[in-house]
């Protein structure tokens, strides 16, 4: 019983360390644009109490429309035939989207070392990167990472480590950009975004774990 009582002290804590940033369970919008570009500025349960939605056409042959979707605890980015466009998410920003003077977050996130972006469907080639700014200083980006295509309502995760950014004070987030590229017809849904512990981190909590019961027994 105490093994088991151990371990399940353990395993909170771990899960712990976990911190959910979006959901998209609150917020709903349904933003369509066939050029140009627009944005949104929503009340959300997120840090910074506003979720900033934007995105821009580059190319639209055939004069239809590309959706920013919030809806259901997802987000979507729906691109009809041969329309070619890209979406931000942003959080810590003000209603024109200015990372720089917008809601400092505050947001301590020294107990977690890497963005997941919990992708719950997509279908062809695009890329996604994270932008955050910590402590008053300047953007500092993560490399691009490639979504999976094919991926048709089959779930994948994107992990951006937080020493893709460089030398951050992760203990002092002021804002954070999620930055999606979509390929022309593309359609994408998140349905969350978290930061937490690296597998590693895990897999180090949970041999000390074993450690700790193997001593315990003896």
């Amino acid at each position: 019983m105490k093994t088991f009582a151990l371990f399940g002290l353990l395993g909170f804590g771990c899960m712990a360390h976990a911190l959910m940033i979006d959901d998209f369970s609150t917020g709903n919008i349904n933003d369509q644009i066939s050029t140009g570009s627009n944005s949104t500025y929503t009340a959300a349960s997120v840090p910074g109490g506003n979720r900033w939605v934007y995105h821009s056409i580059s190319a639209n042959p055939l004069g239809l429309t590309h959706s920013n979707v919030v809806i259901n605890g997802i987000f979507a980015s729906d691109s009809k035939t041969s329309v070619d466009a890209g979406s931000i998410i942003g959080y810590g920003s003000d209603s024109a989207g200015s990372f720089t003077v917008g809601t400092d977050l505050n947001l301590d996130l020294s107990t977690q070392n890497a963005f997941n972006i919990n992708v719950l469907s997509n279908d062809l080639a695009a890329t996604i990167q994270i932008a955050i700014r910590t402590n008053g200083g300047n953007l500092a980006f993560s490399s691009l990472h490639n979504l999976t295509p094919g991926m048709v309502m089959t779930p994948q995760v994107v992990t951006i480590s937080f020493a893709e950014f460089g030398a951050q004070n992760f203990a002092d987030v002021d804002s954070i950009g999620i930055y999606l590229d979509t390929t022309a017809s593309g359609d994408t849904v998140i349905d969350s975004f978290e930061a937490v512990p690296e597998p590693a981190s895990l897999i180090a909590l949970g041999l000390g774990a074993a450690a700790l019961v193997a001593r315990k027994r003896k």
